[in-house]
């Protein structure tokens, strides 16, 4: 069912002022950091799944420059029926998601964060990609290996959960946020800073893909629901806020 034009006018009127909020007003010594409670964990870890070691030596792929890359940069919806290699597929993930270090509470990352605070997580599935089977992986950052955390779901459950915008990519990736490790540090303007830190990751994995002929449309109208049921998350406490999918270019 539609929301109503009353009820599209207040969520206009809530979310502009999430994006507008107000950094003098901030009292920090009402923050949950000010208290001393325990700090959020920057690094979700699964206890189960098969781990898959990534290739973690100093990755080039590419002899682009950075101008061309920039300026080279669209939105592909049309992809290749070729399969990612383990090694584009470990140079994507280093310069999108990865962080080089953590600790209670912080992590320092190839992504800008509010305060170091570090709010996403990347989750793939993993479409067409060599030496792995399909599935739904995480992206251990503080380690850069993934995680297998399903072997259970279809092409079918994927695009349904990207609002059928699969396209035969070779990967999906999903971003989620958990918005505490913001707040426990600046309250309600986390969520503005939340926004803008997918944003970041997003646009680093369009210049990454880039560099190595690799086209990435991001996605921002995914199924919340359906992503959030994918990813077997809970969206009280940790949400999907992004998508993209990813797959070789086709010469032409």
């Amino acid at each position: 069912m539609a929301y109503t034009i009353k009820e599209i006018e207040e969520m206009n009127k809530v979310y502009r002022e999430c994006l507008n909020a107000d950094w003098t007003k901030l009292d920090f010594n009402m923050t949950d950091k000010y208290k001393k409670l325990p700090k959020p964990n920057v690094c979700k870890v699964y206890d189960e799944g098969e781990v898959f070691e990534l290739d973690k030596d100093k990755i080039k792929l590419s002899r682009k420059n950075l101008h061309d890359i920039i300026m080279g940069r669209r939105s592909i919806r049309q992809y290749d029926d070729v399969k990612m290699s383990k090694k584009e597929l470990s140079y994507l993930l280093k310069l999108t998601s990865s962080i080089v270090k953590s600790g209670p509470g912080y992590a320092f990352g190839v992504v800008p964060t509010g305060g170091a605070t570090n709010t996403l997580e990347t989750y793939i599935y993993l479409n067409k990609v060599e030496g792995f089977e399909k599935g739904l992986y995480h992206y251990m950052k503080d380690t850069g290996n993934i995680r297998l955390i399903r072997d259970d779901i279809t092409d079918e459950m994927v695009n349904e959960s990207i609002h059928n915008q699969l396209r035969d990519c070779a990967v999906v990736f999903y971003w989620t946020t958990t918005p505490y490790r913001a707040e426990y540090k600046y309250q309600y303007v986390s969520h503005k800073m939340i926004a803008i830190e997918a944003g970041h990751a997003c646009q680093n994995l369009y210049l990454a893909a880039e560099s190595i002929d690799y086209g990435v449309v991001a996605i921002a109208a995914y199924k919340q629901k359906e992503a959030d049921k994918l990813l077997q998350i809970n969206p009280k406490e940790e949400f999907v806020i992004y998508c993209a999918t990813v797959g070789k270019k086709i010469k032409k």
